[in-house]
């Protein structure tokens, strides 16, 4: 209702603030601006916003400061900024011969309409609801309000392919805020020409084209599918912070990009229809997955040799990025174990979007290289009690429970050398499970040495991971709580291979052909790299998962199993495994990786169960 009185107000304002010392304030009290303060326990210092003149000030004071002398450095800050053109009209007015008068700004708290003292410590006296006022303006104060710090949103989008936005909120809840997607309307999209003017001498301002942007409801939820009629048009995604009843101030992003036309149907969605439930209590879903790492995809070697079928659009991390999260998302898994895993993938889209999916993931890195392991486990499935990562050669030459496999290889140093040399690492993590504490489950992640005429080195590598892991189960077992194996990665190994031998059979005995493959390598001089083999021993019980697949990894110069879900069966068991692709998906466009396959690997998964003793 005051709002028909603005002109009157105003009116008289003019009035008063050239006759009278007494400013009208009523307008100002009527829409008044917010002072946030920001202030979290373990930060000395807070912060101090608020919108004064056409500049945001943001002070940072100690919180033990008097409320006196962050008001000083207000008063300063305003006198600066708020006299400066009036410091100018009383130059014109004093050289015209008039008189000015200038009265100095002030500042004050009020509280409970009552005015704070300012020997008050800033940490007491900034309260939710105090009123800042500085000369006529008024500030509401409002601690900690919900907040968007930031948006990113991804550089390509296509149809079909969920987007999931990068938010970093301050004091908000992702499930108190709210969300909303627009999609551009092309059909609607008017251009208005701006209105003309001239000056006194007849000058004349030319018309521009003003382009007027319609934007048309697509979505209230967080994540968005764009669909086929948002093909062409950019998106427009909207947040309202929220968080205990506390609403900050909305902030929107548009995409950088144009929706494009997605390559239809994948194949992993026909897998999806056996993953549309999370797993049943008592089990859990797992899948491992060689991702195919960005910095290994668009080398040359792989454009020309490796995947000269696939489009190089498609070996793109922008493209592939959208069939990952798609693919993964829609396992619904408990745990997802990747190999290949770049950093920044990682950090930038795999940490985002499968949070908003209730997942935690950790990153173990190579050395110096771009890409490593990750892992990933469903908060309301595992608490992450422990994670122990070690570098497989560094491991072999500095543990004792590794001494006589070191002691055997030094009488062969070139292999010695070739397993320390290499990067390869074995990420391990210790889950303890919400539904039942008693039970624990060591996941252990690795993608061991490609090298085809390699077995041996792979043999080495397994058997080392094997007695770190004896270690990790039996330092953490307990009466009350025992500790299951769960071994993947990509193993680069066959199933009629010795690695696989030792797996499943326990055992490899000194005498066999992987110590001693077909094509073996050779010294400068000419001998053997290895002169002998040795006698391989684990105790632990493990099958695969997922039995032997026809292939994991299917490219146009081979196709064989190299991926595994390793399970120990003494206390664990298979309920479901779900079907790989059909070979005619996997074919139809040549091999992989493929418009509708983001890897050159296929994901294996399982849903795991623990057995009742």
């Amino acid at each position: 209702q005051n709002l028909k009185f603005l002109p009157n107000l105003m009116f008289l304002r003019q009035i008063c603030g050239r006759f009278c010392p007494v400013r009208l304030t009523v307008c100002r009290r009527l829409a008044m601006e917010r002072c946030v303060v920001r202030t979290v326990p373990d930060d000395d210092k807070m912060t101090i916003s608020y919108q004064l003149g056409k500049g945001q000030r943001n002070l940072y004071r100690n919180k033990t400061e008097t409320l006196g002398g962050a008001l000083s450095r207000i008063v300063f800050n305003a006198n600066k900024h708020l006299n400066k053109g009036k410091r100018k009209k009383k130059a014109k007015l004093e050289g015209a011969g008039a008189e000015s008068e200038s009265n100095p700004i002030t500042a004050q708290l009020v509280f409970n309409q009552e005015k704070v003292e300012e020997d008050v410590p800033n940490s007491e006296a900034w309260q939710e609801g105090a009123i800042l006022e500085i000369g006529e303006y008024r500030f509401l104060v409002t601690v900690n309000p919900p907040m968007v710090k930031s948006i990113v949103l991804p550089t390509s989008i296509m149809a079909g392919f969920p987007i999931f936005p990068r938010l970093d909120l301050d004091f908000a809840s992702r499930q108190d805020s709210s969300y909303l997607w627009h999609r551009e309307d092309q059909t609607a999209t008017t251009t208005q020409p701006t209105t003309a003017s001239g000056d006194s001498e007849g000058k004349s301002v030319k018309n521009d084209q003003q382009k007027t942007v319609n934007w048309v409801e697509a979505s209230q939820d967080l994540i968005y599918t764009p669909v086929n009629s948002d093909i062409g048009s950019r998106l427009k995604f909207t947040c309202v912070p929220r968080q205990d009843g506390k609403e900050g101030v909305a902030m929107e992003m548009m995409t950088s990009c144009q929706v494009e036309a997605g390559p239809g149907l994948c194949p992993f969605e026909n897998r999806h229809l056996y993953t549309q439930k999370r797993a049943q209590e008592g089990c859990f879903r797992v899948v491992s997955y060689n991702i195919l790492a960005d910095v290994y995809a668009k080398t040359e070697l792989s454009l020309t040799v490796l995947y000269p079928y696939c489009p190089p659009y498609a070996l793109e991390l922008d493209y592939r990025r959208q069939l990952l999260l798609k693919e993964l998302v829609g396992y619904n898994a408990d745990l997802l174990v990747l190999q290949e895993t770049g950093k920044s993938l990682f950090n930038d889209a795999l940490v985002p979007a499968l949070d908003l999916s209730g997942m935690d993931g950790v990153f173990t890195g190579k050395g110096q290289q771009s890409e490593g392991e990750a892992m990933f486990y469903c908060r309301d499935k595992f608490r992450l009690l422990r994670q122990d990562d070690i570098v497989v050669g560094e491991y072999l030459s500095s543990d004792p429970s590794c001494a006589d496999l070191h002691t055997w290889l030094s009488h062969s140093p070139a292999v010695l050398n070739k397993v320390i040399s290499r990067s390869t690492v074995l990420q391990v993590v210790l889950l303890e499970s919400v539904e039942a504490p008693s039970r624990r489950l060591c996941v252990a992640n690795t993608h061991l040495y490609w090298h085809p005429r390699a077995p041996h080195v792979r043999l080495v590598q397994m058997a080392t991971c094997l007695r770190f892991l004896e270690n990790v189960v039996k330092s953490n077992s307990t009466q009350d709580s025992s500790v299951s194996l769960l071994l993947c990665g990509d193993l680069n190994s066959h199933p009629t291979s010795g690695l696989y031998e030792l797996m499943v059979q326990r055992a490899i005995p000194a005498s066999h052909q992987d110590w001693f493959p077909k094509e073996p390598q050779t010294t400068d001089d000419g001998k053997l790299e290895l002169q002998e083999g040795v006698d391989l021993t684990h105790p632990f019980s493990l099958n695969s998962a997922c039995g032997v697949p026809d292939y994991t990894n299917y490219v146009e110069g081979f196709q064989g199993t190299l991926d595994y879900i390793m399970i120990d069966s003494c206390q664990l068991a298979v309920n479901q495994v779900v079907p790989m692709p059909t070979h005619e998906e996997v074919t139809a466009n040549t091999a992989l990786p493929s418009i509708v396959f983001p890897s050159d690997h296929i994901a294996i998964i399982a849903d795991v169960e623990w057995k009742t003793t």
